[in-house]
């Protein structure tokens, strides 16, 4: 049986607002960056955001630790070959 892989669905949920303390997106714990890139990282690279994320989450609700660094600004892995402008 062929299977077609799932595209990686972008964690965001329409709240798009930057906290000025964290500087993380208020809705989807996101760096302005991985809001920015998002569509120039490979599915591995949004995997890997999203578990960023998640521990990012996890941080805010307990108060304790640091946050996930961001993955900042990659080389397009993409059709096409050429990053975001």
């Amino acid at each position: 049986m062929n299977r077609t892989p799932m595209a990686v669905r972008a964690p965001c949920v329409k709240v798009c607002q930057m906290d000025p303390v964290t500087q993380l997106c208020l809705g989807c714990c996101r760096t302005q960056e991985e809001r920015d890139w998002w569509v120039a990282y490979t599915d591995a690279q949004q995997r890997e955001v999203l578990q960023r994320c998640e521990q990012r989450r996890e941080v805010l609700a307990s108060g304790a630790g640091e946050f996930a660094p961001s993955m900042g600004i990659v080389e397009s892995r993409r059709k096409g070959g050429q990053a975001p402008t």
